[in-house]
């Protein structure tokens, strides 16, 4: 009998041991495999809401290894994603890392992934670090983890148990990307921009406009002019459309349709502030108008390259040539010092650069002279079709340049 009791403990100390920790939240399940380092550790797993965190100490009770995980509602680009809070340091755990390697395309949980390594030294340990960002649904899972260099990594056999409660299916359209919006909406606001966040999002029964409705805190109602309102956010869109076109889904999916965009801006009181209204032909203007910044970097380096190749050439041209003078009898007075200058000058005209500057948002005729330092009288000289100082938005101007 005593015998069967100690085999009884014994099994049940055995399936102790063998049990598996595990956490959950309305995101995702993480589940530990039958490791008995987990189970000797109650901080080994920790939630907060949408993060977990996954932990391992030495003996000593340093960190050994660790885990991060998030899921960040909003869906954005995952390379953009890793790009701005990973490799540039604005997540608080990479603001100490160094050796970012590039971005690579990986998998984890069955999906592709966008992921960079680096290195993090802290408490005097060197640690082997891996930041992993990938799209489920409508949010961006950012996987951190961290192990000492040298010691191997138990953390990874954890990860491969995470699964994800949330919906999975990928929002490839604008409905989809609206209707995922109006969930995560209803729980929290999103930001969408410089202090601003996203408190609605429709679209409309013809699907040619979807409608975002921001709230803008930092004003109200009764002390904004809204024309100037408007133009102001028209002219920041302009700015970081771009950018923000790929990074958030939703932008970009309404953006690939052609959809037209309409902001919708209203106070923390729910007061309407202004409407703005963006067209699919923008969508092009943008990326005319980043090729056309790429093309200005390009000239700005060759013009700083240009004035060293000139200089080299003119003084080339200024060195003393050996030249043979047979005597002759003079047939015609010489010509003064003077007069060789004027038929110098008549002969060879002084040439007259110039450049062709295309018009975008903002521009006016002051604007331009001033960048290219030269008078307005001069581009409306070089350009008749200017009346009465006006110019459009995609309108070609000749500047001359001296």
């Amino acid at each position: 009998m005593k015998k069967n009791v100690t085999t009884i403990l014994l099994a049940a100390l055995v399936m102790l041991n063998a049990s598996a920790a595990m956490v959950k939240n309305e995101f995702f399940t993480l589940t530990t495999p039958d490791d008995s380092w987990f189970l000797t550790n109650d901080d080994a797993l920790r939630p907060y809401g949408a993060r977990v965190d996954v932990a391992r100490m030495d003996a000593r009770g340093a960190t050994l290894e660790l885990a991060r995980i998030d899921y960040i509602e909003g869906a954005f680009d995952p390379l953009l994603y890793l790009t701005h809070q990973v490799v540039e340091k604005k997540d608080v755990f990479c603001r100490a890392a160094t050796n970012f390697t590039d971005i690579y395309e990986s998998f984890m949980a069955g999906q592709v992934a966008q992921c960079v390594q680096f290195k993090k030294t802290s408490n005097h340990y060197t640690y082997d670090c891996e930041a992993t960002a990938f799209n489920i649904g409508y949010g961006t899972v950012l996987v951190i983890t961290a192990h000492r260099a040298g010691d191997p990594s138990m953390v990874t056999r954890v990860l491969n148990n995470l699964t994800f409660t949330v919906d999975t299916t990928p929002t490839t359209t604008a409905a989809q990307c609206v209707a995922a919006a109006s969930k995560v909406v209803a729980r929290h606001h999103l930001p969408i921009g410089n202090n601003e966040h996203l408190s609605g999002a429709e679209l409309s029964k013809d699907s040619s406009t979807v409608t975002l409705k921001v709230t803008v805190p930092y004003i109200t109602k009764e002390n904004v002019n809204v024309p100037a309102f408007v133009m102001a956010k028209r002219d920041a869109w302009f700015k970081q459309a771009h950018e923000s076109l790929k990074f958030n889904l939703l932008l970009a999916t309404a953006a690939r349709e052609h959809k037209n965009l309409r902001y919708h801006y209203i106070d923390t009181k729910g007061n309407e502030i202004g409407t703005l209204l963006i067209y699919p032909e923008e969508y092009a203007q943008v990326e005319k108008q980043q090729v056309a910044k790429s093309a200005e970097a390009e000239t700005k380096n060759q013009e700083m390259s240009t004035p060293n190749a000139e200089a080299n050439q003119l003084v080339e041209q200024a060195k003393p040539t050996e030249v043979k003078v047979q005597e002759q009898p003079i047939a015609t007075p010489a010509k003064t010092e003077a007069e060789s200058v004027k038929t110098n000058s008549l002969e060879k005209p002084q040439e007259v650069k110039t450049v062709t500057h295309v018009v975008k948002q903002g521009d006016n005729l002051t604007r331009i002279a001033k960048h290219y330092g030269v008078a307005v009288s001069a581009i409306k000289n070089a350009n008749p079709s200017i009346k009465n100082d006006q110019i459009k938005i995609g309108q070609k101007l000749t500047i001359p340049r001296d």
